[in-house]
């Protein structure tokens, strides 16, 4: 790809998308999945819990809970790659592809958690992501118009 120095105006928008992407992954630890028990108390999980669940010494796991564990570490680990592409990558206009991509597999993977198990936390996290891509959108569209500086 070809190499475009940040003007003030690219550098605004990718400090921007990176502050957003750390706080995708603080949002990783607010409840995203909520289920009733059998007493007809709300039990929630954050991505971390999960992620602690399935490294941590809990033994007894159904496959469900291994595949939500799993889906949770994918979860937790689109914010961090994304983050890492608009923090590192300033000339390219690879960081807004690899955000576009970013965006729809964490729209995606919330998405596949079951809709009653959907907690708050899911809720702002797409919230979050469309915005991010909106962003993202706006930063492709400064790449392509001829700088005025």
């Amino acid at each position: 790809m070809r190499k475009v120095p940040d003007i003030k105006t690219r550098k605004k928008l990718r400090i921007a998308m990176c502050v957003f992407y750390l706080v995708q992954i603080v949002l990783c630890t607010m409840p995203f999945i909520q289920n009733f028990d059998a007493s007809g108390n709300v039990t929630s999980a954050s991505p971390f819990f999960m992620v602690t669940m399935l490294f941590g010494v809990v033994s007894g796991l159904t496959n469900e809970a291994v595949t939500m564990c799993i889906l949770c570490l994918v979860i937790i680990l689109i914010p961090i790659l994304g983050f890492f592409f608009c923090a590192l990558d300033k000339q390219r206009n690879l960081k807004n592809l690899v955000s576009v991509l970013c965006c729809f597999a964490g729209v995606f993977l919330i998405l596949s958690i079951p809709r009653a198990y959907i907690s708050l936390g899911a809720i702002i996290a797409i919230i979050l992501y469309i915005l991010i891509m909106f962003l993202t959108s706006v930063a492709m569209v400064m790449r392509l118009s001829k700088d005025s500086e």
